[in-house]
């Protein structure tokens, strides 16, 4: 049943306050990077004619949170996220199973123009993306950054050429306002909300959640209404896969994303990395070594020298991320080497 606006606007904000004044704490609230053990590990085995399934296609600006509202929903740190734009590049799929119910999240680089993609030489992958996962999807979620005082109140105009009449009139689209445990005062939400939906650019929402992909606030609501969605047909994956991506992909793109995190400005962007070798052991321990390449040395004596290294900063804390993707120890060697002539 469609509700008017205004009536989306104050459930989604009656939502929101109920969770923030409950003495209730999340479990992934204290530490985000903490995500609890995923179902799909000890999957009970559904009849093809008992399951369910939705694709859902998270669109946004760059730096919205898609990837981190990703690895809440799914469970486990499979979506490299840093504090840097295009940390994303393509496309990947993360999977949660509960019950007889398949989720398959679909998650995609921030949106560009044609200019930006020209300018910072991006991939093709920035502009075939999000319109590939926009085409396959069951429900469209648009991510709106509410602490992005320039962008909160409209949605990204690159997203707006993707919604055709025919796509919105087609897939179900929902509104997801993400980062408001950033906002000092709470009483603005509602305001914020009612002048994003009822703006004639914006596409009629089915309904609006207002999250913290950080601190998990909201994100189980959010999980349930998708479970709820769900269509009667076959799993399009096995039970016991969470990622369509390698372990390989996700290891090089996780160091990858800690790279953006720790160094400034535009010299992350410059870096090449390479996983160049990979080694599982029987008790699925997992050794790699990777390789981080530079485009002078001034660069890389810029992750190795002190004793307290870049590098070695890094390594740690894709560990750790790695851990919590994979559910099993692994160890990092980074190699930084410059570019040869």
């Amino acid at each position: 049943m469609l509700f008017t606006i205004e009536r989306y606007a104050i459930r989604a904000t009656v939502r929101y306050l109920q969770r923030c004044f409950t003495t209730s704490v999340d479990t992934l609230a204290n530490n985000p990077q903490e995500f609890p053990v995923q179902s799909n590990e000890n999957v009970t085995s559904i009849r093809h004619e008992d399951q369910k399934s939705l694709k859902i296609a998270f669109l946004g600006a760059p730096n919205v949170g898609k990837s981190t509202l990703i690895n809440q929903l799914i469970k486990r740190s499979v979506c490299p996220v840093s504090c840097k734009v295009h940390t994303t590049e393509t496309k990947a799929h993360g999977i949660y199973v509960e019950g007889d119910t398949q989720l398959i999240f679909m998650d995609t680089p921030g949106m560009v123009s044609k200019k930006e993609c020209e300018k910072f030489k991006l991939a093709k992958s920035f502009k075939a993306d999000p319109k590939t996962s926009l085409h396959t999807a069951d429900i469209v979620g648009i991510v709106q950054d509410a602490d992005n005082i320039y962008t909160r109140h409209k949605i990204d105009p690159n997203l707006l050429e993707l919604l055709t009449e025919d796509i919105k009139n087609k897939i179900p689209i929902i509104l997801i306002i993400n980062k408001v445990d950033r906002l000092k005062k709470k009483e603005i939400l509602l305001d914020f909300v009612n002048t994003l939906t009822k703006s004639k650019k914006s596409p009629s929402f089915y309904d609006i959640f207002m999250i913290s992909a950080l601190t998990g606030d909201g994100v189980n609501d959010l999980r349930s209404y998708l479970l709820d969605t769900a269509k009667p047909r076959a799993w399009e994956y096995e039970g016991h896969v969470y990622v369509d991506n390698t372990c390989e992909d996700i290891m090089r793109q996780t160091v990858r994303a800690k790279l953006l995190d720790i160094l400034p400005n535009e010299i992350p962007y410059r870096l090449k990395v390479k996983l160049e070798h990979f080694d599982p052991a029987p008790d699925d321990s997992i050794k790699a070594l990777i390789s981080v390449t530079c485009p002078n040395k001034r660069i890389a004596r810029l992750l190795t020298r002190g004793s307290n290294n870049r590098i070695g900063q890094i390594a740690v804390m894709a560990e750790e991320e790695l851990r919590h993707a994979f559910r099993t120890s692994v160890r990092l060697k980074l190699v930084v080497q410059p570019s040869p002539m």
